[in-house]
């Protein structure tokens, strides 16, 4: 299983709306057979990729099967998995998280029970220590964290991510930013960025520091990611010709959210979406259903404070990405990436989950689930 985790996230970038999953094929003994990811929308799923690279179909026959998700049961754009699985008669299938898809959940388990093939969801594998089970499961929850959400809760998944000083500041009041982290702990947000269909910016992002917010890895070339601004004059769609975010993207796949009512111009044929504003802020639930509806499945919000805050504010956001370099400002002249929200008591306090945390260059990076 630890290695099927290792293979789906093989297919980051390149698979949504569909989830992240991987495969690994044993013997009788448990020795490796294959193993194979979904690495493209409409290609091959896991195990049908590993079943692929097996080669020879007979070999499943007795073996056994480790997926992270629960084999599909139905036709989409590609065969059942847990159809094809069952005719090939392995001796046992084990899968870490059950399919939220009410076309699959649990149905995949029973058509191969049907067949006569022993299943196990993770939690069921008794010859496992509760705590491996534990970080399996996480593992696998949040390999296929966005599509989980999405189906959970008809929402697309957002990420927050920061990159700051040691005592949380993310710019000079100036509006001075770059840069606070190294080139190593830069590069890394770029394969962070590469996870999710958008990122999100408010306009004086735009403004001050004209980004491209594109995705530039070198395991991820190709890529094409969209862009939502928060903007409710729609003051950057006239001079959007002369922006960097037009020159790595199509003008479509920058989406402008405007308030509702608002007289804009759009001469370069940016997505406008209108929007509820409430106290100040939009009405993000609205904002999230929206750009969903228009197939965006998960966003990275990115900036500046105020866009942030809101996120928080309205508990919409599922994950952390902080970048923290070794370094101090101070508050006297700088602006904290938490500073457009809060608590009042510690009972109140924004909490994340199941954290990990990495040295990348001279930085530190830390991530968690809220």
């Amino acid at each position: 299983m630890r290695l099927a985790l290792r293979e789906g996230v093989r297919g980051t970038g390149r698979v949504a709306p569909n989830p992240l999953v991987g495969c690994v094929i044993v013997d009788r003994q448990h020795r490796f057979l294959s193993s194979g990811y979904h690495a493209q929308l409409g290609g091959d799923h896991a195990e049908a990729a590993a079943l692929r690279n097996l080669g020879d179909a007979s070999k499943v026959t007795g073996s056994h099967v480790y997926v992270t998700l629960e084999p599909c049961a139905h036709q989409g754009r590609t065969p059942s998995c847990a159809k094809t699985l069952a005719q090939l008669k392995p001796e046992s299938v084990t899968y870490a998280v059950e399919d939220p898809n009410p076309l699959v959940a649990g149905k995949g388990a029973e058509i191969l029970r049907a067949a006569g093939v022993t299943v196990y969801r993770l939690d069921e594998r008794t010859d496992l220590s509760a705590e491996v089970r534990g970080e399996l499961l996480d593992a696998a929850e949040d390999l296929a964290e966005v599509f989980l959400h999405n189906l959970r809760t008809a929402e697309p998944f957002v990420a927050v991510k920061v990159a700051s000083t040691l005592d949380g500041q993310m710019a000079f009041k100036s509006g001075e930013s770059k840069w606070i982290t190294g080139e190593a702990a830069r590069l890394h947000a770029h394969s962070i960025r590469a996870r999710y269909d958008a990122v999100v910016v408010g306009s004086n992002t735009v403004v001050i520091d004209n980004p491209s917010l594109d995705i530039r890895h070198p395991d991820f070339v190709g890529i094409e990611n969209r862009v939502i601004v928060f903007d409710p004059q729609g003051r950057i769609l006239p001079t959007l010709a002369r922006k960097n975010l037009l020159k790595v993207r199509a003008a479509e796949k920058i989406i402008i959210i405007v308030a509702q009512g608002t007289k804009i111009e759009n001469p370069c044929g940016a997505t406008v979406v209108e929007a509820a504003i409430n106290s100040g802020q939009f009405d993000l639930k609205q904002v999230l259903a929206t750009v969903k509806n228009i197939g965006v499945t998960s966003l990275m919000v990115e900036g500046g404070a105020g866009t942030i805050g809101a996120f928080f504010t309205a508990g919409k956001v599922q994950r952390l990405h902080l970048y923290q370099a070794p370094v101090v400002f101070g508050g006297q002249h700088a602006l904290a990436w938490s500073s457009a929200f809060g608590v009042t008591d510690l009972a109140g306090k924004f909490r994340f989950a199941r954290w990990s945390w990495q040295r990348v260059g001279d930085d530190l990076y830390w991530t968690g689930l809220r």
